[in-house]
């Protein structure tokens, strides 16, 4: 027979797509909520409710497959709705379809066409009126999402037969656009919107999810229904009210049905449409209190779940939330929090999970969930993706929430600041509380400013940093909140007083002096001489850097300076080197001292008290020149001479080998101490040739061949005492047992003290004196002091001569 050919095109609905997130392979075990009391199977239809289970087509041949939400059930389309159910097709003719209508005997009465017309399509056209319509056993005023697992030349015509996989697409089967037609007016195929070929095979008896979002009418009165069957992108269609007949409450379910190819068709529900109305929202919220999309490693961050019931036929039956992990985060022990109040939910395998234990109503809407999570074992860029799962008596739901961890392995960066520091100022570098003031700027990928640690990096010579006047460096060490690290150089400047400075100029240049008899006789002579004795540098400098420049460059100016000559007058003058103009300009004055070339020198010779001695010597000498004063004649007469009055050297220049003259002259003094000491004693002292006596005798003058004699010229006089002992008693040279024991006195102030062996206090000054004092002079006679021989009867045993060695001292009394 010849085929017929269509007679219209189509028209096109529009067509858009809505990203859905790509769900997992189901399992055959599969969670779903109860449907007994939803839906009614149309008389003469074979579908049916297997407990949580919808059955439309069992896998026999000749099957019709056709369920329908009751009266009471209807979706409201003037209101949003979204719906997850679970859809198995289990064989390879001839599919399915998820319908929406407002076709009221079709869900008493079954009356559609089987094979390729899957219970929903017409099979001709017709006019009523003006209007052409398709008829008869369409579902009228419907919209339907079919899932065709048969290729049917007719109806699948103009569709590609994708090597018996199947095709998914949505259709209007109550519209006569929604065909193509044969000249006698039958249908030719069916118009096929948003074609998808999936690259499974749709009857392969796998659990797959399908989503369904409702968006309510606009002003135009056109909904839109986007859908999406797991393994495949969404698919969004605009749908005018008229599609079903201008009403907002319309019917749902499904048809299907069998020929001599075989399936069976089932579907599962985690949420009805327009039963349960439930919104949530996860929002990651970091320390500070920010909701953030990602965040860098070892970060803890609260979780924040907030679920609303915001509408439906049924309050969301008491739930139970679980939360499962990412293997790469760990839940903070303890930080669980249930509408603000404390709780510990069932921790196990990574998962949290808590029971609401009361339902979600329109006057008890929401849940509020917190608990805190840290990352872990993050070596790179990860998401983190957390699955929150509700699972109520008539609710479930699978949704999952990612945040991105940034691996951050990146050192903060930054540029140092110049920084001026005064020579030898350790401290400045080393006790500094805040070094972000030597930094012109600095940064990090992911911390902020105030969360970089800024820091001397240890093991610096601090001290040899400042020592030097000139450009240096120290070295800081930025670190990140990860303790990512990175050192930065901090150009310096060490200065001192020698060191002047514009905007953007430095110079340094030190004072200096010149001997009168070497001051240059040129001008190019004295140039070079103040730029080698100042040794003139020369800087650029500006926010970031020091550059050294050729101080050749520099202006300098000499015409405070001498003339050039070989006889310049001593005195201080100024010279001045400069660089650059306008207020960028810098100028270093430089003093000049010419110094004579002979200067006077003095010796001095003072006692403790600085006063002189003897008469200083003063003598002019070449400055510059050294002098070993203990090779000068004068000097050595002079010491001899103060020597000779009694004096002990205290103190010598230090300088005493090596004295330099310097161009104002030096002086320099030789400190001596006055001293206490006995300058002469008798070294004989002969009480004569005496006749033994009968009576005891005294003898009270004796001969002395010198004075005793006492010096005294220390600077702080004080009372001296003398002490007198005898080596032994008086004996005979040759015959020690002749001995006269007791036989020697002095006389004190008509005192006699008998001397022994053992020191005796002879004299002491009764007042303080300088220089000269004759003891022996003053005090000793018959009548006065002195020493006394008592030679007592009998005591003498044998003629001769006697003698004694005798001990004067001298020492201060207290």
């Amino acid at each position: 027979m010849t085929e017929k050919k269509p007679g219209l095109l189509f028209l096109g609905i529009l067509v858009g797509f809505l990203f859905f997130p790509n769900y997992t392979e189901a399992t055959e075990e599969i969670d779903s909520v109860p449907v007994d009391t939803i839906f009614k199977v149309p008389q003469g239809a074979n579908s049916y409710v297997d407990g949580n289970e919808i059955v439309i087509t069992d896998n026999t041949s000749n099957q019709i497959g056709s369920i329908y939400s009751t009266e009471e059930n209807k979706i409201d389309l003037s209101k949003d709705f979204y719906a997850e159910m679970y859809v198995k097709i289990d064989g390879s003719g001839d599919g399915m379809t998820f319908v929406m209508h407002n076709d009221q005997p079709k869900t008493q009465n079954f009356s559609g066409l089987t094979g390729q017309g899957l219970a929903v399509y017409g099979s001709y056209w017709y006019l009523q009126g003006v209007y052409m319509l398709i008829g008869p056993s369409q579902l009228k005023k419907s919209l339907a999402i079919e899932f065709d697992t048969y290729y049917n030349f007719g109806y699948d015509r103009f569709l590609n037969t994708n090597l018996g996989n199947g095709h998914i697409a949505y259709t209007t089967p109550d519209s006569y656009d929604g065909y193509g037609f044969y000249a006698d007016r039958t249908v030719a195929s069916v118009k096929h919107n948003g074609v998808q070929y999936p690259s499974f095979k749709l009857g392969d008896g796998k659990w797959r999810l399908l989503t369904l979002k409702w968006t309510a009418w606009n002003a135009s009165n056109i909904g839109n229904l986007t859908y999406q069957y797991e393994g495949l992108e969404p698919i969004s269609a605009s749908v005018p009210k008229y599609t079903f007949g201008g009403t907002d409450n319309v019917y749902w379910g499904f048809t299907g049905s069998t020929t001599n190819v075989t399936e069976k068709a089932s579907v599962r529900f985690k949420s009805l449409p327009g039963f349960v109305d439930y919104s949530e929202n996860v929002d990651f919220i970091d320390a500070e209190g920010n909701s953030i999309q990602n965040i860098t490693q070892d970060s803890e961050v609260t979780v924040h779940y907030v679920g609303q019931h915001v509408g439906g036929k049924q309050n969301l039956m008491e739930p139970t939330y679980k939360f499962t992990l990412s293997p790469n985060q760990e839940y903070q022990q303890g930080s669980f929090k249930l509408n603000g109040v404390a709780v510990t939910p069932t921790y196990v395998n990574n998962e949290l999970e808590i029971p609401l234990s009361k339902d979600l109503s329109s006057t008890d809407s929401k849940v509020d969930i917190q608990f805190k999570v840290k990352d872990s074992e993050v070596t790179q860029d990860t998401d983190l993706t957390l699955t929150a799962h509700v699972k109520a008596k008539n609710f479930l739901s699978d949704n999952d929430f990612t945040y991105k961890i940034t691996y951050d392995k990146e050192a903060p960066t930054g540029t140092g600041k110049l920084t001026f520091i005064d020579a030898g100022d350790e401290q400045a570098l080393s006790n500094v509380t805040d070094y972000r003031p030597f930094l012109s700027e600095y940064q990090d990928n992911y911390s902020a400013k105030d969360k970089i640690r800024v820091e001397l990096k240890p093991g610096q010579d601090i001290a040899a940093l400042v020592k030097t006047v000139g450009p240096s460096s120290v070295q800081l060490t930025l670190t990140d909140e990860k303790g990512n690290a990175r050192d930065v150089t901090v150009p310096l400047f060490i200065q001192n007083q020698d060191v002047v400075k514009s905007s953007q100029y430095i110079i340094y240049g030190k004072d200096f002096s010149v001997n009168s008899r070497n001051y240059p006789t040129t001008n190019a002579a004295l140039r070079s001489l103040i730029f080698e004795q100042t040794e003139l540098k020369l800087w650029q400098y500006d926010d970031v850097s020091v550059t050294a420049m050729n101080n050749t460059q520099l202006n300098l100016s000499m015409d405070k300076l001498p003339p050039t000559s070989n006889t310049a007058q001593a005195g201080v003058y100024e010279a001045t080197a400069s660089y650059g103009s306008g207020t960028a300009k810098v100028a270093k004055p430089v003093k000049v001292t010419v110094i004579p070339s002979i200067a006077p020198v003095s010796i001095q010779f003072v006692d403790e008290n600085n006063q002189p001695i003897v008469d200083e010597i003063t003598f002019e000498s070449n400055v510059e020149e050294s002098i070993d004063l203990t090779k000068n004649e004068q000097v050595l007469e002079k010491l001899k001479a103060v020597k000779a009055l009694n004096y002990v050297l205290d103190a010598s220049p230090t300088d005493e080998q090596n004295l330099l003259v310097v161009p104002e002259g030096v002086t320099r003094k030789y400190t001596f101490k006055g001293t206490l000491f006995i300058q002469s004693a008798p070294k004989t002292i002969n009480f004569g040739d005496q006749n033994v006596s009968a009576f005891d005798k005294t003898y009270a003058n004796p001969e002395y061949d010198q004075d005793l004699i006492i010096w005294d010229n220390r600077q702080t006089l004080g009372t001296w005492k003398i002490t007198l002992k005898q080596s032994q008693d008086f004996s005979i040279p040759g015959e020690p047992s002749q001995k006269l024991p007791d036989v020697l006195s002095y006389q004190i102030s008509g005192e006699e003290k008998l001397i022994s062996t053992d020191a005796q206090e002879v004299f002491r000054s009764k007042h303080q004196f300088s220089g000269k004092y004759d003891i022996s002079e003053e005090t000793w006679g018959p009548e006065k002091q002195g020493l006394r021989l008592n030679v007592p009867v009998g005591s003498v045993k044998q003629i001769g001569k006697y003698e004694t060695t005798l001990t004067w001292q001298i020492e201060e009394a207290y």
